[in-house]
């Protein structure tokens, strides 16, 4: 037989079948959301974030990325893709373009790559005993500035001359640093200046020149090629301006 509810036991039964929240349930609830919400932030910030892919031989691995990183703040995400005693040219002991960071460098999809290469390549063996190889170094640095144009994520490129070398802060080996000098100065950097000029979109960034300004940086060297963080502080200047300019 159908028995026809009264409006309190109706009332009843409702309670019975409503879920019940305990207070505890519903903290870990709003915790969770804004947990999620604050990822979401993150992740978002994260892949807004310009990726800036510094090419480089050792003045670049020890350390001028990461104080870059610092002075650009979370608006850029700062990569080194480098590796020591690289060159532009083929023939040596490190060419950048066959190295395992330069793949990496290519499958990164950067937005802006910096390119900081010419010192090892203005070594005496290299550019003084085989004769001077400004085009076969002209013509090989062309072809890095476009092989990294065709990348999908269409990045800009920064060529920037390498900083000073100062033989005498060396504790050996001041001979062959000044080779390295006479050459980097004759030679290289005047050819990295054409390739600059040269290369449809690229923009040169004269670190060089910045860097030999008002007396020069030899007392922020450290062995007469490297520098110290002041010194690369001062490189991250000059990169620094450059970012903001464009």
């Amino acid at each position: 037989m159908h028995h026809n509810l009264t409006d309190d036991e109706a009332e009843y039964r409702q309670s019975r079948e409503m879920p019940v929240f305990s207070p505890t349930a519903s903290l870990l609830l709003l915790l969770a959301a804004l947990f999620s919400a604050g990822t979401s932030s993150a992740e978002d910030a994260s892949s807004a974030a310009l990726r800036l892919a510094c090419a480089g031989d050792s003045n670049t691995i020890k350390g001028y990325p990461a104080i870059l990183q610092s002075m650009l703040g979370d608006d850029w995400t700062v990569d080194a893709y480098a590796t020591g005693a690289a060159t532009v040219l083929d023939g040596t002991l490190q060419p950048y373009r066959r190295s395992d960071e330069y793949r990496s460098l290519l499958a990164s999809s950067p937005d802006v790559v910096i390119i900081m290469l010419g010192a090892n390549d203005a070594r005496h063996q290299y550019w003084d005993l085989n004769g001077t190889p400004a085009h076969e170094f002209k013509q090989g640095y062309l072809e890095l500035i476009r092989e990294l144009q065709e990348l999908d994520s269409m990045p800009e490129i920064l060529v920037a001359t390498p900083p000073p070398i100062y033989p005498g802060r060396a504790a050996e080996g001041r001979w062959e640093l000044a080779r390295i000098r006479d050459n980097l100065t004759d030679g290289v950097i005047p050819l990295i200046r054409e390739v600059a000029a040269e290369a449809e979109g690229a923009t040169l960034v004269d670190v060089y020149g910045h860097m030999s300004a008002s007396g020069g940086s030899s007392s922020l060297s450290l062995d007469g090629i490297h520098y110290n963080s002041a010194g690369y502080r001062k490189m991250c200047g000059v990169f620094e301006a450059a970012l903001i300019a464009d």
